[in-house]
């Protein structure tokens, strides 16, 4: 987990949307953060095409922080 992940954070998400794919990368900016145990926190994602998602903050890059 990437504990200094935050709102405003500008984070990527790479996935593979089928099996014969390639690698796809999304980009969106954090609007909000949940602890989902006990050293574990999510994110909510808001991305480019405006799809917004909650992802566990391991699956997720950290592209550049905010100020």
């Amino acid at each position: 987990m990437d504990s200094t992940m935050k709102v405003g954070d500008l984070v990527a998400w790479e996935y593979v949307p089928h099996e014969f794919a390639e690698v796809q990368t999304d980009f969106g900016i954090i609007i909000s953060m949940s602890k989902t145990g006990h050293k574990t926190k999510s994110a909510q994602v808001r991305f480019m095409n405006g799809d917004i998602h909650w992802y566990d903050t391991q699956r997720l890059v950290l592209v550049n922080e905010s100020r």
